[in-house]
């Protein structure tokens, strides 16, 4: 007699209609179908890789991309190239079309409809061009934290947009090569959904599958590497209380959060990116005679 499969029901499960299993399309294009609902966030959104799809599945990323062109032919998946600041593809944002309005009708309620973005771009683009000439150190922390404290010191104390030192033109450059460099492997959503319930499991916490979905959200905007959302985890663990057996709330988790002092790279890149942005109006206006009174008159250059 063969053994009776059991499941874990803590992992989750993944809702399909039953519509959806009337649509004609390859056992693949199914298997992916069920992939990305089950990273996709609580709008249908994910950002899985090829690779990770590859892996996930055990198939070729030649296969996954023409799983993904059936998807998009049927309009259950709708995809949208991620590019770096210098415009190069890096990755596909996907968005399985039903999936918000499917959720909020297992939960009552109604969500607005979104706009199609459809870009049939899959693969990386490969180019001599995306190699700089002259080369930095790789985009990490001590690189990231080096330029901000660098570029708070041009704007400290000086009114928008103007600067109180010049920045040199080294450091200009180094943002924009890390700038338009910048891509790090985010974990999905639907990973951090798992690490969380698995968390809460070990601090015998029961948590609704929707609060988890929230608290995931929450991790999921500041689109932590692995590394980064372990060291989340981490100090929401250390944080945590072992006498309290109640789930937080939104605001009690966000704290927990915060609690961990990690700053992902995405926050850093996106704070160096305004740093950046505010330069170039502050070189607008100095080129405006109209304006040029609204800057300090300072031409020390900051290092």
């Amino acid at each position: 007699m063969s053994e009776q499969i059991t499941f874990d029901r803590a992992k989750g499960f993944v809702a399909l209609p039953v519509e959806v299993l009337e649509i004609d399309m390859t056992p693949g294009a199914f298997r992916l179908l069920a992939e990305l609902c089950r990273m996709a966030n609580i709008d249908g959104y994910c950002w899985p890789s090829l690779d990770q799809l590859s892996d996930r599945m055990g198939r070729s990323k030649s296969a996954i991309s023409g799983y993904i062109k059936e998807l998009r032919e049927a309009a259950l998946v709708d995809t949208e190239t991620q590019k770096t600041a210098n415009g190069y593809n890096y990755r596909l944002k996907y968005r399985v079309t039903f999936w918000a309005d499917w959720r909020a009708s297992l939960r009552g309620a109604v969500t607005q409809k979104t706009e199609r973005s459809v870009q049939p771009v899959e693969r990386l683009e490969e180019s001599k061009n995306h190699i700089h000439k002259n080369q930095f150190p790789p985009l990490a922390d001590v690189v990231l934290d080096d330029l901000l404290k660098v570029w708070g010191r041009c704007f400290h104390g000086a009114p928008y947009p103007a600067a109180a030192t010049f920045p040199a033109q080294d450091t200009v450059l180094r943002t924009d090569v890390v700038l338009d460099n910048a891509s790090s492997e985010t974990i999905i959503t639907a990973d951090i959904q798992q690490a969380l319930r698995s968390l809460w499991a070990r601090k015998a916490v029961e948590i609704p599958a929707q609060a988890v979905a929230v608290q995931a959200e929450v991790i999921a905007k500041t689109r932590p590497t692995p590394a980064e959302f372990a060291a989340i985890c981490k100090g929401i663990s250390r944080a945590w209380q072992s006498h309290w057996k109640r789930p937080p709330n939104p605001d009690a988790f966000a704290k927990l959060v915060q609690s961990a002092k990690v700053t992902t790279a995405y926050q850093k890149q996106s704070l160096l990116k305004s740093y950046r942005n505010r330069w170039r109006l502050a070189q607008n206006t100095l080129r405006n005679p109209a304006h040029s009174g609204s800057l300090t008159s300072t031409k020390k250059v900051a290092a």
